[in-house]
């Protein structure tokens, strides 16, 4: 059976929306038909697909199948089976190997759609600019394609994350049961997910003006206002959700203490309540387990002191018992030769 490089099951989505993103920036930009001299739009026209079609032939060749010193991809997928399981019989190194193999593999791919799509973004800016574009024509070119990327660059990493769980969950699994732990994994944080969010009404307004071009000065105020609506709630939102999570992590320090943890959250959210209800009865077993260990210490220690007492009044009562019969040889011994 012909091993299908794991990595392409990443790689090739990622591609597919990285076009499909593209399209959106292409058909925006030609829908509002502002960029003026033949000559810039044969460039156009003929430059972003092939500097896009460029990018994609080296995302593929490097993140899918290994190439051009992509040593993540060949970890990962000499590493990994068909099943989308680590193989059977991996050392507990190639596990580790593996698993900084996938961390930094989502982050790379991740750099690499912000890179290649600023680039290209760049690029045609900078083309339409040189062969004499007008500044309506640029700035609705730049607005369309950072839309596109704001588009891409989150998905690629979103989706790049989502594919990997599995195999860093059963990585972590199998290192946590030989009881090793991997040093030097940089983490992502869901604070810079949660950026993400305050931006899409953002793009979301840029589109709607590029499609009204021209724009009169009522329109800006309008999107401004409500760009700014959606942030603060975005903002809110986000203040909500984190300080539920961040309760996690002030209960997890807590369990270290050896007083009764109880955790709590303010949310009504349905899951963050069961989950608080779910970590409190762990913590009440913990804290009940802990405390029978403890008393069951101080019981064994008790019965340790009971027999080192019995064993030295035992030895005592022998040594003794050894120094009367020596005597009572002694004093045989004595008789015997008065006798005598």
């Amino acid at each position: 059976m012909v091993k299908a490089p794991y990595t392409l099951k990443i790689i090739l989505p990622v591609i597919g929306w990285g076009f499909l993103c593209s399209f959106f920036s292409y058909t925006l930009i030609l829908t509002v038909g502002t960029l003026g001299s033949a000559v810039v739009w044969n460039f156009f026209l003929v430059g972003t697909p092939l500097f896009l079609s460029v990018s994609a032939l080296f995302f593929f060749l490097r993140y899918g199948l290994g190439m051009f010193y992509g040593k993540e991809a060949k970890i990962i997928n000499h590493n990994i089976g068909n099943d989308r399981k680590l193989n059977p019989g991996l050392s507990k190194e190639e596990i580790k190997e593996t698993l900084k193999a996938l961390v930094n593999f989502c982050r790379n791919v991740y750099l690499f759609s912000f890179a290649s799509g600023l680039l290209a973004v760049a690029f045609v800016t900078l083309g339409i600019s040189l062969k004499g574009g007008e500044w309506p024509a640029i700035l609705v070119v730049l607005i369309s394609g950072l839309t596109g990327l704001f588009f891409f660059v989150p998905f690629s990493l979103f989706f790049s994350q989502h594919v990997v769980f599995p195999l860093i969950k059963e990585s972590r699994e199998l290192l946590f049961k030989k009881r090793e732990s991997v040093e030097g994994v940089v983490l992502s944080s869901i604070k810079a997910k949660f950026f993400f969010l305050f931006l899409f009404p953002f793009f979301a307004v840029l589109v709607v003006m590029v499609c009204v071009y021209p724009i009169d000065y009522k329109t800006i105020v309008l999107a401004l206002i409500g760009l700014a609506m959606a942030l603060i709630i975005g903002r809110v939102l986000y203040v909500y959700v984190y300080r539920s999570f961040s309760e996690i992590d002030k209960f997890g320090r807590a369990l270290d203490k050896d007083e009764k943890s109880v955790f709590v959250v303010g949310s009504l959210d349905k899951e963050f309540v069961d989950l608080g209800n779910n970590f409190s009865k762990l913590s009440e077993e913990l804290y009940l387990l802990k405390k029978d260990s403890e008393e069951s210490k101080k019981e064994l220690q008790k019965r340790v002191t009971e027999l080192e007492k019995f064993f030295n009044l035992t030895v005592e009562r022998e040594l003794k018992m050894v120094e009367l019969k020596k005597k009572l040889k002694e004093c045989l011994k004595k008789q015997s030769s008065k006798t005598d």
